[in-house]
């Protein structure tokens, strides 16, 4: 259950809007849409900066890094979702576990590292 109040075509009038065309690619609102419901700009906005970041990659490679994201953040709506949309897509299983763990791997070294303050010695060597 949600923490903050749902806004399902209550918040305001662009926020409203913004989730008739949700409803229309969905078929309905999905929860996310309604938590950000309140207020039309702040949808907006958040959708813009998803939409352009990685707007370099390809969808699939995309979606995987949104799932590892996600499962490394142990966000499970995000999970579900995004998993859903990459099977959609044609992304196999076998990769969706291979990206959970790549990032899985990551984040154990990252919290290592950061638990031992250890220096950065691998660094790119800068091109003049």
């Amino acid at each position: 259950m949600a923490s903050i109040k749902m806004y399902a075509k209550t918040g305001d009038a662009k926020a409203q809007e913004i989730q008739n065309g949700i409803e229309k690619k969905f078929g309905k609102i999905p929860e996310v849409f309604q938590a950000m419901g309140r207020c039309g700009d702040f949808m907006d906005a958040v959708m813009k900066v998803a939409d352009a970041a990685g707007n370099n990659l390809d969808p699939k490679t995309k979606e995987l890094i949104i799932i590892a994201v996600s499962a490394v953040n142990g966000c499970t709506y995000c999970l579900d979702a995004h998993r859903s949309a990459a099977l959609m897509m044609g992304v196999s299983e076998e990769e969706i576990s291979g990206a959970v763990e790549v990032a899985s791997a990551i984040s154990l070294f990252n919290a290592f590292n950061k638990a031992i303050d250890l220096k950065s010695d691998l660094k790119t060597p800068v091109k003049n």
